[in-house]
């Protein structure tokens, strides 16, 4: 935090260096971080350098005039719009990953870009980012493990990425639960309940879908900044990105089926309600027909002088409404 009277920095830059042979990671300071020594320099120590962007311009600059990115590439690193992609340059590796957590009941996105060079990784996103915290403190502890090639690096910081779904996943199908469990026990459920998990899963598969073909891409393409040897490490993500798809898809069905489940169940509450309506609307209308045939106002009508008249017809309606009911029954209206 800046202190008070003082400008809000408009990034903040964290790197740590593994040097070959070193037991432990060294931290370096902001002036420290620039450019990725080329092929023709000696630089055998791995960098990586995490850019967290407060101020847009600003590190948009950063990234231009220190780093010598390309200016498309630093665009698509400071949006979370723009759909990831993959793009070799010829001194660095350029793709975007989408990394998920929760906030309380809240999914949260945010783009991640890698700018991948010889023997120094530069992530940057617009949001401050638990699981890279996570694990920048853990590389501190891992020199030795991460020293070999740069490759191995991304793959840890993408493969975290990609299981941090998972616990959004179990989060989903637990609301997801809930709601068939509602349904299947006759409970009311708010259709709009089921329409926002449904878009909640929509919008996984929207964000995943694009990082399959980057996956797929480092895969298959010669790549110079992704040696062969990490690329079986790359192999396991993308199994675990197209697991996620496809419980993603198969999550999607379910709670189509839930919602058609739902609107059944809706559909024969309603059906219920209209048929005891059509035996109290049939009772009323005989003992209407009963009360209206002796409400007309005739001079000659032998019953009105009869003194048991009026107590018997009151047995007539009530037996009449009595045979109706146990009619209604028989044939399981009620």
């Amino acid at each position: 935090m800046s202190e008070p009277g003082q400008e809000p920095k408009a990034y903040e830059i964290r790197a740590v260096r593994w040097a070959p042979g070193a037991k432990q990671a060294v931290l370096l300071s902001e002036d420290e971080c620039g450019r990725a020594p080329t092929a023709e320099q000696p630089g055998d120590a791995l960098t990586w350098v995490h850019i967290t962007a407060k101020n847009i311009p600003a590190t948009a600059e950063l990234l231009q005039s220190r780093f010598g990115f390309h200016p498309l590439e630093v665009e698509d690193a400071l949006s979370n719009r723009e759909r990831p992609h993959l793009h070799e340059n010829s001194d660095h590796l350029f793709l975007a990953a989408p990394a998920v957590w929760m906030e309380g009941q809240k999914v949260v996105y945010s783009e991640v870009g890698f700018f991948v060079a010889r023997s120094q990784l530069v992530s940057v996103s617009v949001q401050a980012l638990p699981l890279l915290d996570e694990w920048f403190a853990r590389w501190q502890e891992r020199g030795p493990d991460v020293g070999r090639h740069v490759g191995f690096l991304l793959h840890s910081l993408v493969d975290g990425i990609v299981d941090s779904y998972y616990p959004v996943l179990d989060a989903l199908e637990d609301q997801g639960d809930a709601l068939e469990s509602a349904v299947f026990k006759g409970k009311p459920v708010q259709v709009k309940e089921l329409l926002r998990l449904k878009r909640r899963l929509l919008e996984v598969r929207r964000r995943l879908s694009p990082f399959r073909d980057i996956l797929n891409g480092l895969l298959r393409r010669d790549l110079t900044m992704v040696s062969a040897e990490s690329k079986p490490y790359f192999q396991d993500v993308y199994d675990h990105v197209l697991r996620i798809l496809e419980t993603v898809d198969v999550f999607r069905d379910i709670l189509a089926s839930v919602l058609d489940a739902h609107l059944a169940n809706v559909s024969n509450r309603l059906n219920d309600v209209m048929r005891l309506l059509t035996v109290i609307a049939t009772v009323l209308m005989t003992l209407g027909l009963v009360a209206g045939w002796y409400g007309m106002n005739f001079k000659h009508m032998p019953e009105l002088d009869w003194p048991w008249a009026y107590p018997a017809l009151i047995g007539v309606m009530i037996g009449i409404a009595g045979l109706e009911v146990y009619f209604f029954k028989r044939k399981g209206w009620l």
